[in-house]
């Protein structure tokens, strides 16, 4: 199958819609001026033969001198074409009244058809115009003085069909080269219209992952060329962003999973270089557990990370009374509360706030925001959850007395493995705001956060009431 370029088609089109243009134009020009023509002649010949009839009534004679009346008529018609005028009477072959043609004398004007014979008009001609041969042809009846008759008046066309003939030559003479024209001038307006279109497609060929840092060139032409490698670069830039994150989070969780597995590998050497007691064996076992443990978290974080990814992350939502939600919560982290020296309170009122939401994944949320405000709030400060209803959504607030967050690092926390010792101190492999800002963009919405240099933070959400 031969494929045609889409500049050779876009040539095809543009000639094609000017050769259709050419020819309905050229029609509607050729058939109206043929019209026109055809119509002036038909004119004159109407107004010949009510020249005949006009002499006839003016004259009132009969025999030679109505021969010599027409005569004289005649020679003062310009084109000097054939007048006849006949009587008509009786019936036809058939016996039916009609029409039977008897020529009077007839009357011809000798410039034209010298040589032509007497016309028969009943037996060559219809009553009303037509065309015959080369010549237009008016056989129109009259009555005069109670008797009938018929004048057949006609005009040569030759000097209409060498008109058209010439116009004809004419619009193929100018037809002809200007498709040329059109074809040549489309290649070369096409090409010259794709030519950005190839720059782009040579330059999206030389990037590939390695190089997704370079860019389309970007035509000034203001047009859709240019809003298609605006775009283009646009996907790049979000593209190249993506293959950042992954290689960064390939990196950071790879980091991440070599110690605590150099961790287990070191402490099960160690326990296997020789013979300990079981208290010794039994504390390396629970070293490792640790580890383990520590590593099945991060596991299942990434594990959540990557679905959210993968797809489009969204939650089964229903009425969530977010009041007895929180509540339930604060009362299963008292204990770490106390063991931290941190003073742990709620605020969440006496009537139910209802909220459309998944009430699983709203409870890992404020898990992961509730440990993160008890990881970074020293002995004895205080952290506080509480739940409001405010203009149609319920709004979830975890606030401590910490020491904050420095500025600089307030707009990477919800990042992935942006450490949190790096601003505040705390543990883990940073991954636990990232996934808390997951849940809350899967429920419609996004965690909001204040917070100021040695006066604590605020972490709010607002969930949308029913």
């Amino acid at each position: 199958m031969t494929v045609v370029s889409t500049r050779a088609q876009l040539m095809l089109w543009s000639t094609g819609v000017l050769l259709l243009s050419l020819l309905v134009f050229g029609f509607e020009v050729y058939s109206y001026l043929e019209k026109d023509l055809l119509a002036d002649v038909d004119r004159r010949l109407y107004a010949k033969a009510n020249g005949v009839k006009t002499v006839l009534e003016l004259e009132k004679v009969s025999g030679p001198p109505l021969e010599l009346e027409l005569s004289e008529f005649a020679k003062e018609i310009p084109e000097g074409n054939l007048l006849q005028l006949s009587e008509t009477r009786g019936t036809t072959a058939s016996g039916a009244p009609g029409v039977r043609t008897e020529p009077l004398p007839a009357v011809y004007a000798q410039l034209i058809w010298p040589r032509q014979p007497a016309f028969q008009a009943s037996g060559d001609f219809q009553l009303g115009l037509q065309t015959y041969g080369s010549q237009r042809i008016l056989l129109m009846p009259f009555e005069y003085q109670g008797r009938g008759y018929q004048v057949l008046a006609g005009a040569s066309l030759n000097d209409v069909n060498r008109l058209m003939a010439r116009l004809r030559a004419i619009m193929w003479g100018i037809g002809a080269p200007m498709l040329m024209l059109a074809g040549w001038g489309g290649y070369w307006l096409s090409r010259r219209a794709l030519a950005p279109v190839d720059a782009m497609t040579r330059a999206a060929q030389s990037i590939s992952v390695e190089s997704l840092s370079r860019r389309l060139p970007v035509p000034q032409t203001h047009d859709e060329i240019e809003r298609l490698a605006r775009t283009w670069n646009d996907l790049l830039e979000r593209l190249e962003g993506s293959v950042k994150r992954i290689r960064q989070f390939t990196a950071d969780a790879s980091h991440e999973l070599r110690t605590p597995l150099a961790l287990i590998r070191a402490t099960a050497e160690l326990a296997l270089q020789r013979e300990r007691g079981a208290e010794n064996y039994r504390k390396a076992l629970a070293e490792i557990e640790s580890e383990a443990g520590r590593m099945t978290e991060l596991v299942e974080s990434l594990l959540d990370i990557a679905r959210s990814d993968a797809q489009d992350h969204r939650l089964p939502l229903a009425p969530v009374d977010v009041s007895r939600l929180a509540a339930e919560v604060v009362t299963q982290s008292e204990i770490l509360a106390q063991e931290k020296g941190v003073s742990l309170d709620k605020d969440c009122g006496s009537d139910p706030a209802v909220a459309h939401a998944d009430e699983a994944s709203l409870r890992r949320l404020l898990r992961i925001l509730l440990d993160n405000a008890l990881d970074h709030t020293p002995a004895g400060g205080k952290v506080t959850v509480s739940v409001n209803r405010n203009n149609g959504s319920v709004d979830l607030s975890v606030y401590d007395t910490g020491k904050g967050i420095p500025p600089s690092a307030l707009p990477h926390i919800f990042e992935r493995f942006y450490r949190a010792d790096q601003s505040r101190g705390g543990k883990g492999a940073g991954l636990g705001l990232s996934i808390a800002q997951v849940i809350a963009r899967a429920h419609g919405t996004e965690i909001q956060v204040e917070s100021k240099p040695g006066e604590g933070s605020r972490f709010h959400v607002a969930l949308r009431s029913t």
